[in-house]
């Protein structure tokens, strides 16, 4: 069997894929049908008909052992086709084979042995090439084109009293095999493009469900799955891990000066700006509170992960500090807790350090009885930081 690429980007692709998948079942349909056609005709020739001829039963044979041939043949080229090669080709190719055989026979059966049963057995044949090849319709018409060739030469040439009668009859059959392909296509074709718009809004569904509406970067759901996959890897590799936590203000105050749609205008400046402190496409952006961020760096140490922190803290300040001065008169401060994984923690435990991380942010260098209000009134500006998360004591750079 061809092998086949299990992607798809575009309707287009995603049509052609189950068009594939539609011809690998009629592929099988038509092959074990035509072996049984072909069985009761040759049950009905050696057995039924003492009046046939040895040298039909032995033409009959000979064509028996090509069509074999030709479809040993063909089943070899298809297993070392390259994954380039399309599956229209074998498609073709089967279909010109059996019906050039059943036209072959169809001519030499009547005109030597008077079966009455053939039309039948090739109307069925004509029948189960359309339902077989309907979904691409250059291989139906190139199996079912010779078959009806066949009947108008054998009714027009064999028997010569039945001309009017014998194309009649041909465009007869054309016609219902053009009318039930068209059902068919119509309906296969409709089935296909609705299944892909459904798995194509599951999809986005699944996306919208790990990204952050107002921000547009992760949320705190897609750092979990991160956080865990990366944690595997560093284990796996034996490789340094580092998380910052990023935490902007007066975004609260900003909300109450300024209102909520103004405060999400600031949080998509505040994304822009840690867009810009990452370099590598590895690492990892994400929501993690109201007004915290977190980045997850692998493959990176305290050290340089400081030196990331300082970058974000700067692009931040880029795109956020004229926005905020122009309300409150203060630029944001941007504190950073840089956290380093250690081999012993899980995922649970690395959440709870956060977590902790989190809260020592929102609480360092402001006394319980002052809000953010206060500071902006006594014009005490908090300063940016960024501290080494420990889990015991935490410190201040």
């Amino acid at each position: 069997m061809i092998r086949h690429i299990e992607t798809w980007t575009t309707g287009r692709d995603y049509f052609e894929q189950q068009q594939f998948k539609r011809q690998a079942q009629g592929w099988k349909l038509i092959i074990v049908t035509s072996g049984l056609l072909l069985g009761l005709v040759f049950i009905e020739l050696f057995w039924l008909e003492p009046t046939v001829t040895s040298q039909v039963k032995s033409v009959f044979s000979g064509v028996l052992a090509l069509l074999g041939g030709a479809a040993f043949v063909l089943w070899l080229v298809v297993q070392v086709m390259p994954i380039k090669v399309k599956w229209q080709i074998a498609s073709l190719a089967l279909a010109g084979l059996l019906g050039s055989c059943w036209a072959v026979l169809f001519p030499l059966l009547i005109h030597y042995s008077h079966f009455s049963t053939l039309y039948v057995y090739s109307d069925l044949f004509i029948f189960l090439s359309v339902v077989a090849f309907f979904s691409y319709p250059p291989a139906m018409y190139l199996a079912i084109g010779p078959v009806l060739g066949s009947f108008l030469f054998s009714g027009v040439y064999l028997e010569l009293n039945h001309e009017a009668l014998t194309v009649l009859s041909v465009i007869s059959r054309l016609a219902i095999v053009i009318v039930v392909r068209e059902c068919l296509y119509h309906w296969f074709h409709s089935s296909v493009f609705h299944e892909f718009e459904e798995q194509r809004l599951r999809q986005e569904l699944a996306t919208v469900s790990l990204v952050d509406p107002i921000t547009g970067l992760q949320n705190s759901r897609h750092f979990e799955l991160m956080l865990e996959r990366e944690i595997m890897a560093s284990r796996r590799h034996h490789s340094e891990l580092t998380l910052l936590i990023v935490s902007v203000e007066p975004l609260r105050l900003y909300t109450m000066t300024c209102g909520h749609q103004a405060y999400e205008v600031l949080l998509k400046r505040v994304a822009k700006g840690l867009r810009r402190g990452v370099y590598r496409p590895r690492d990892f952006i994400a929501r993690v509170g109201s007004d915290e961020f977190a980045v997850l760096l692998p493959d990176t140490d305290t050290e340089g992960s400081e030196i990331v922190a300082e970058r974000i803290q700067r692009h931040i300040h880029r795109c956020c500090d004229n926005l905020v001065k122009a309300d409150l008169e203060q630029p944001v401060c941007v504190k950073t807790s840089v956290i380093e994984w250690t081999p012993g923690w899980n995922v649970r435990q690395v959440f709870k350090h956060m977590h902790d991380a989190i809260n020592v942010l929102r609480d360092d260098d402001k006394p319980e009885d002052i809000d953010d209000s206060d500071d902006a009134e006594k014009g005490h500006e908090p300063v940016d930081i960024i501290a080494r998360y420990e889990p015991v004591s935490w410190f201040g750079k």
